[in-house]
């Protein structure tokens, strides 16, 4: 009988574990469930240094902004200030949240749609009285802006953009001279994805005439 469950035990445990990669290098069925969890290859990483917060913007035929979020029947918060959309961190569901948001709402015929990330060190989330024991510099939160999706007048994506911390990453890969020299030495390897019909990422700015109320720089740098 304990050779019986001995052997079971390790079946499962296996199967969980080779389970657990297919799920996360093919994509499949990685987040049907609250319990996958606990399988997926990478189930702790991802953490980052910033906080953020994503807005949607809506930009109507006569040029004028409007910001969707939070929405007027008020937010969904899980945990903490955060609402239901900063959760999102991939923008998979912001195009949806935007069309139920204009759906249900009155409002002038909307051209496009802007989803636009907020982030900032999540060291300016100590309370004011542990950051005077910390440090010696005066508290001031600074925020960068950045435009992560554009969609069209019926929220469907026509640009999509790498988040913030990513296209700052590559970016730095693009302009410092030793990681460029690091990158020419570099040998190819092979690395399997799952197919996806999203637009090309970009990390331009978004386009000149939606300045008003939208930065119009992906990249921003204190003085």
């Amino acid at each position: 009988m304990k050779r019986y469950l001995a052997v079971a035990t390790i079946t499962i445990y296996l199967g969980a574990l080779s389970w657990g990669i297919f799920s996360h290098t093919f994509a499949v069925g990685n987040v049907a469930h609250p319990a996958m969890y606990y399988v997926v290859w990478d189930m702790f990483c991802g953490w980052s240094g910033y906080e953020c917060r994503q807005h949607l913007i809506a930009q109507g035929e006569s040029g004028q902004y409007y910001k969707l979020n939070p929405a007027p029947w008020g937010e969904f918060r899980a945990f903490g200030p955060a609402d239901r959309i900063d959760y999102d961190s991939f923008a998979a569901h912001s195009q949806n949240i935007a069309r139920n948001i204009l759906r249900n709402t009155e409002h002038e015929p909307i051209q496009r749609v802007f989803l636009v990330e907020e982030n900032w060190s999540k060291r300016y989330n100590i309370p004011d009285y542990l950051w005077s024991m910390k440090f010696e510099e005066e508290k001031e939160s600074y925020s960068y802006y950045h435009t992560r999706m554009i969609y069209n007048s019926e929220c469907e994506p026509i640009e999509s953009r790498m988040g913030w911390a990513s296209a700052i990453h590559s970016k730095q890969l693009e302009t410092d001279p030793r990681l460029a020299k690091m990158r020419n030495k570099a040998k190819p390897f092979y690395a399997v994805t799952p197919y996806s019909q999203t637009p090309v990422q970009s990390t331009n700015s978004i386009p000149a005439y939606a300045t008003d109320g939208i930065l119009p720089a992906s990249y921003q740098q204190t003085q």
